[in-house]
């Protein structure tokens, strides 16, 4: 990540991607015991229906209240959804 740190994720922040906004932060997957990022569940859809694992590697900064991830709202659509026995939560913090 470039700027701020996922310290500074919170749920309901605006995600924005490569063509403009995708959705909420719903999650922040970190284990913060040994300061490891894991990425963020993403709300988005119609009435903010769907969740997506937006992995750490794909969020590219956090700045004035915004994540901007490395996506558009195509690849948005067809993140995998997040499930709570996988990996992807391990170590959640929210």
């Amino acid at each position: 990540m470039e700027t701020g740190s996922y310290l500074l994720i919170e749920r309901g922040m605006s995600v924005l991607g490569i063509d403009g906004e995708l959705g909420k932060v719903s999650e922040v997957v970190a284990d913060v015991s040994v300061d490891v990022f894991r990425g963020i569940v993403l709300e988005h859809g119609l009435f903010a229906g769907a969740h997506g694992f937006i992995p750490a590697d794909k969020v590219l900064r956090v700045e004035q209240n915004k994540v901007y991830v490395g996506l558009c709202k195509a690849e948005a659509n067809d993140l995998p959804a997040p499930t709570a026995g996988g990996q992807a939560f391990e170590g959640r913090t929210n």
